[in-house]
Parts: C-alpha cells; sequence; structure tokens
C-alpha cells in the first residue's frame, strides 16, 4: 500500500486551493493523499479529483455573517482579541475543527497542517508520524519578518519575540485540546506551545512562497523551505470573452480591483473606491466577491467581471493590481509582472502587503479602515502610473517564471516521508532542540 498523506487546512479559497494543487502533485507521485477542509469546500475538492475530508463547517458563512465578518477591517489587535477571547460561535467552530483534524487524519502515515489547526502537533506526536507545518504568511520566528498578524515596530527583538503570539491561540481551547490528548493517549497539558513544535522538537515548514519574496534569511538546518506557490496550470487556451475583448480594447490598460471572499467591504467602500479610481483617472475590471459592487451603477469606465477568468491570465491583460493582500493574488500578480496596492482586512494579508511594499513592486499598504478617497485616489494613481513598479514587477516576474513550487514541495515531502511505496520504517521526526530555534 502507498504511504498516505493527510493535508489539513481551513480558512477560505486563498488557503484551499494551494493544498488541492500540493494535493494533486502527491497524488500524482503515487501517494495517497486526502485534503480536510470546511464543509463548504469539499464538493471543490472532490471535483479536481482529491479525496475530501471534513474540517470544520462552513468556514465562508462564518467569514461573512460570524464573528470574523464583526473584526475584519478592525484594527489588528481587536483581531487579536477576537482569537484569544471568542464568542460561542467561534469557540464552537474551531473546537469541530480540531475533533474533524483528529478523524480525518486517522489513517495517515504523514500530516501537512495549517498553523491555526493547533492540534497538529498533538496527532503527529500520538502517532509517531511525520508533521508538517505549512506557512501561509509568516509564521517562523524570524528578526527580519513581522508574524503575519501583529503590527510590528522594526525591531528585530520585537519581530522575533512576537511570534509566541501564535502558541496563545491554544489559550481558549485547552479544554478541547486536552480531550483530544487524552483520546490520542498523551498527558493533559497547559503549554502555549508554538505549532512549529511536536513534542518538544521543531517540524520542517513548507512554505508555498516564492523564494524571490521572502523577506528573512536562511540559515543551514533551518527546516524551514521556501519552494514557490503551490498551483496548477490553467488552460493555455483562455481568451477574454467578447464583451471582456471590447473593454479592454475601448480604451487605456485597465486596473484589476478584487478582495476575493473578504468580507466588510460593504456598499460605502464599494462606493467610495470606484470614485477614487475615477479621480485617478483609471478604468478597471472589477471582481465583485463579497463587495457591493454590482448594487451601484456603473460608468462605461469599470466592467464588473461575471464569468471565468484565471488570476495568472487576466493580471496580464491589466496595468495593475488593486488586492486584499491573499497569498495567492500576490503571487498571481507578481507572476504576471504587475503592481501592487495592497489594502489588508486580516492576518497574513498584512505581512503581504509589507512585502510587495518593501520589493518596490507597488505603494505601501492602506487597511481598508483607513480608507479615504483623497488616500485610494493617490495610491491607485500611484500604483498604475509610476514606471518604477512596473519595472520591478517585471523584474520579480521573470525571477519567478521557472518556479515549480508543488513539484519542489513533493521533493521535500519525499525527503522527509520516504518513498510513496516505502518499506514500512517509520520516518524520524526531525530532532532539532527548542532552544535551536532560528532568529
Amino acid at each position: 500500500m502507498a504511504r498516505r498523506i493527510s493535508l489539513l487546512t481551513v480558512g477560505t479559497l486563498g488557503d484551499v486551493e494551494p493544498m488541492v494543487s500540493l494535493g494533486l502533485a502527491l497524488k500524482e507521485e503515487g501517494y495517497e493523499v486526502s485534503l480536510a477542509v470546511p464543509e463548504d469546500f469539499q464538493d471543490f475538492v472532490e471535483e479536481r479529483g482529491l479525496e475530501s475530508r471534513r474540517c470544520g463547517s462552513d468556514f465562508s458563512k462564518f467569514m461573512k455573517d460570524g464573528e470574523m465578518a464583526e473584526v475584519a477591517g478592525r484594527h489588528t489587535l481587536v483581531m487579536m482579541k477576537k482569537w484569544l477571547w471568542p464568542g460561542r460561535d467561534m469557540r464552537a467552530l474551531f473546537e469541530g475543527i480540531y475533533r474533524d483534524a483528529v478523524k480525518a487524519s486517522a489513517d495517515a502515515d504523514a500530516i501537512l497542517f495549517h498553523p491555526v489547526i493547533s492540534v497538529g502537533g498533538e496527532i503527529a506526536e500520538a502517532k509517531r508520524i511525520p508533521g508538517i507545518l505549512v506557512g501561509l504568511g509568516s509564521v517562523s520566528p524570524s528578526a527580519e519578518a513581522l508574524l503575519s498578524c501583529i503590527p510590528g515596530t522594526g525591531k528585530p527583538a520585537w519581530n522575533r519575540h512576537g511570534y509566541s503570539v501564535l502558541g496563545l491561540q491554544r489559550l481558549a481551547y485547552f479544554s478541547v485540546i486536552n480531550e483530544i490528548r487524552s483520546s490520542l493517549g498523551l498527558r493533559r497539558t497547559y503549554r502555549l506551545k508554538h505549532p512549529h513544535y511536536v513534542d518538544g522538537r521543531r517540524v520542517p515548514v513548507l512554505y508555498p512562497v516564492s523564494p524571490v519574496l521572502q523577506l528573512r534569511s536562511n540559515t543551514a538546518g533551518d527546516e524551514i523551505h521556501f519552494t514557490g506557490y503551490w498551483s496548477r496550470q490553467t488552460a493555455s487556451a483562455w481568451h477574454p470573452s467578447k464583451r471582456l475583448a471590447d473593454f479592454l480594447s475601448a480604451g487605456p490598460r485597465p486596473i484589476y480591483i478584487g478582495f476575493g471572499s473578504m468580507p466588510a467591504l460593504g456598499l460605502e467602500r464599494s462606493e467610495l473606491i470606484l470614485r477614487a479610481c475615477e479621480a485617478a483617472g483609471q478604468r478597471a475590471i472589477i471582481g465583485n466577491g463579497r463587495g457591493e459592487f454590482h448594487r451601484l451603477p456603473l460608468s462605461d469606465n469599470f466592467y464588473l467581471l461575471d464569468e471565468y477568468a484565471p488570476h495568472d491570465k487576466l493580471f496580464r491583460e491589466v496595468a495593475a493590481v488593486v488586492h486584499h493582500g491573499g497569498i495567492g493574488t500576490t503571487h498571481s500578480a507578481l507572476r504576471a509582472g504587475r503592481p501592487s496596492f495592497v489594502c489588508p482586512f486580516m492576518l497574513d494579508q498584512k505581512y503581504w502587503g509589507h512585502t510587495v511594499f518593501k520589493l518596490g513592486a507597488g505603494p505601501d499598504l492602506l487597511e481598508i479602515q483607513n480608507w479615504t478617497e483623497e488616500a485610494l485616489t493617490e495610491r491607485i494613481r500611484d500604483v498604475a502610473t509610476n514606471p518604477k513598479y512596473a519595472v520591478r514587477a517585471g523584474e520579480i516576474a521573470r525571477a519567478m517564471q521557472h518556479e515549480n513550487g508543488a513539484a519542489h514541495a513533493v521533493e521535500i515531502i519525499r525527503g522527509i516521508v520516504g518513498d510513496p511505496f516505502g518499506d514500512g520504517e517509520e520516518p524520524e521526526l526531525a530532532d532539532v532542540p527548542v532552544k535551536e530555534v532560528v532568529s
């Protein structure tokens, strides 16, 4: 029998899509693969040819109508408070995620888990199987790079020690964590451990991130790998629909504006960014997502996208990309050689906004709670017309063009887990003492 690898993730499409790409690459290599996702993405996973397992209830509904919608676009400290002191619905959601993760990996020979799934370490420890952390944003202690979800000062000590916040996410869930530990034959614990560790040892971390975009140094023995983004090639035959082609040819190259599945944009902010776009003298293709653009009267300067258009192809048709800073959208824009203006809503999006700015591929980020028409107008005009951003984005695209992140990740996983049809020997976890955490 082939080795079975269990992939565990939560979140929205940006958390699921790269795991689908990795799962398919592992399956093609001969591994048995299951991908545990929130129930609203199970059909999505099955339709792409992977075995789907449940990891929590409808996460998209929670983002749209639940407690996360209440804090999206609020100050980072408000978001952190919600994570540390969740309400009843959020607590129930994550307790369900933890329990489902255990069930989904019951037959696994190795697991790869999202950092929010705090019991990933417990599963690997109890089953004595390799556990590999998947890094979305920045989750590895570093003096150079900020933790994705907290504000930074630029001071190395603050950056490095700020990663302890990741251990605090266990604080609100010790009851269910200890229930799970007992069911797995482990002792109860009240340790606020970083997800980097399994049984006191540091585990490998795979980042579906281009090495070109990493802002931290790597040292020998880090067990931290920047593989390139995990994506599947879309159909090369895609072409804009006639309506979209007519819009593209009707004037100067437009920008793209889209915020994915983010909540809290609302009618007022949707209208505000359209006014700013026109004030900046720009045409735009609009990805509606959870915005309210479809409720607004749109001038001929705007095209509301209502058809399938893969980002890796669509972005080559635009001058710049205005987005929320999701890991997938950020990579797609830069691989297309297009500058980005990032308007983060929550979590790792601020990290990607900082990354784009520091790399010189776009203006500084503007969190949505700080939007004004004047500030938006200035940055939209800047990202669309500043030649320095376009040149830098083109340089980054050329550096990224030959990356195959999923294939690179498969080779690393093979080295940790063993060949798909191995000899049955139990792979060993990386034996790295806690005190040797990268700084």
